[in-house]
């Protein structure tokens, strides 16, 4: 099977430096200094969609053949393809666990994680690191196949002080850590957390471009805010008063990370970004930052094709969690080759299935033909 990767990554400043003059000589100036330090990059000549197919009732449809799909780019129909065996690639997963704010008080119905994580992964080859986050993300388990070191992981979380809840640097990092792998597997990230993103740094322009040209899907799993941190954010919003300074969760004694020790405690990582260069972002790319502002679990999963589900109860997460085993495990990988020529913008995509008017389809909502790649170093 060919590598799931990201469309054509080519310099999408370039065009859109021209199409969208700047205010002012100076604004130009700068805009070609940070064009300056980014670089073409070719990955793939391909649009993944990993697309999962029901009907009214919840059930998957099963057997459809290419040529039922209605594939359509920026309204364009596009003929598509079927990874028979989508299965066979193996899965690299990045479990997001929030332990800051509220989430302690959700820890209690996390019970059973390990063997949840375990019926989502399923038979093929796979690996699976753990990450708790709060003011930021903290890798407390390294890629690994072992279901031993996945619980090994997990009992390192812990609760963290810290009001913050950078969800979206999190995925972030995560769809990065992803990115880096040599394998050739599916991507994924099962995040835990909030609803609503606080405190995170990453610009969600950013955010949102990443997710329209990789091919990793989000699934959310969320939980409310318990009632004091539901009124203190009516009170503070954006700006929460001063928080104690946030420290990582703890690994257990005798984990200490060593070299070359994969399923150790690995120490506190800094997320890293990319100043922005500057052009005029088009409307229904701000429609999908905006949305990021709000429900960001929800929307991150939407962007990606993924799932969004919330819970409650220890039950409801059992649930959840089994809906995202069976979902991961039940679609279709489609792909399309795009026009080569064509234009370095957001495209919007639609699916629908010949002969299921009513079928309920999850994929992606849009992908970019383009992104800026950093050509060296990492700018905090």
């Amino acid at each position: 099977m060919k590598r799931p990767a990201a469309i054509a990554a080519v310099l999408l400043f370039a065009r859109l430096a021209v199409a969208a003059p700047q205010s002012s000589a100076q604004s130009s100036a700068a805009a070609k200094s940070d064009g300056e330090n980014y670089k073409i990059t070719v990955h793939s000549n391909l649009v993944f969609l990993p697309t999962r197919v029901q009907d009214k009732k919840g059930g998957t449809i099963y057997g459809l053949k290419p040529e039922q799909f209605i594939v359509e780019d920026n309204g364009v129909r596009r003929k598509v393809q079927i990874d028979e065996d989508p299965e066979s690639a193996g899965l690299s997963l990045v479990v997001a666990l929030q332990c800051s704010r509220s989430a302690e008080v959700e820890f209690a119905k996390l019970k059973g994680l390990g063997a949840m994580i375990d019926g989502i992964v399923g038979d093929a080859p796979h690996e699976v690191s753990i990450v708790s986050y709060g003011a930021g993300p903290y890798v407390l388990g390294e890629f690994s196949g072992r279901s031993d070191a996945t619980r090994r992981a997990l009992s390192r979380l812990k609760p963290c002080q810290d009001y913050n809840a950078a969800t979206i640097d999190t995925v972030y990092y995560a769809v990065n850590m992803l990115k880096r792998r040599p394998n050739h597997y599916r991507r994924a990230v099962l995040l835990i957390g909030e609803t609503r993103d606080h405190g995170s740094r990453s610009s969600l322009h950013e955010v949102a471009a990443e997710l329209g040209v990789t091919d990793t899907v989000i699934y959310a799993v969320a939980f409310s805010p318990t009632r004091d941190e539901a009124l203190r954010d009516l009170r503070y919003g954006d700006h929460p008063p001063p928080v104690p300074v946030f420290s990582p969760p703890p690994s257990s004694p005798g984990n200490q990370a060593s070299p070359g020790d994969a399923d150790s405690a690995a120490p506190v990582q800094t997320v890293y970004k990319q100043k922005t260069p500057l052009f005029a972002w088009p409307p229904q790319f701000l429609l999908i930052v905006n949305a990021l502002k709000g429900n960001a679990a929800s929307e991150l999963a939407a962007l990606s094709g993924g799932e969004y589900v919330n819970f409650t109860t220890q039950r409801g997460f059992e649930d959840s969690l089994q809906r995202i085993a069976n979902q991961i495990h039940n679609y279709y990988m489609l792909s399309f080759q795009p026009e080569s020529d064509q234009a370095l913008a957001l495209h919007s995509l639609r699916v629908r299935i010949a002969g299921y008017p009513d079928a309920v389809i999850q994929t992606r909502r849009s992908y970019w033909s383009g992104i800026l790649e950093p050509s060296s170093g990492n700018v905090q």
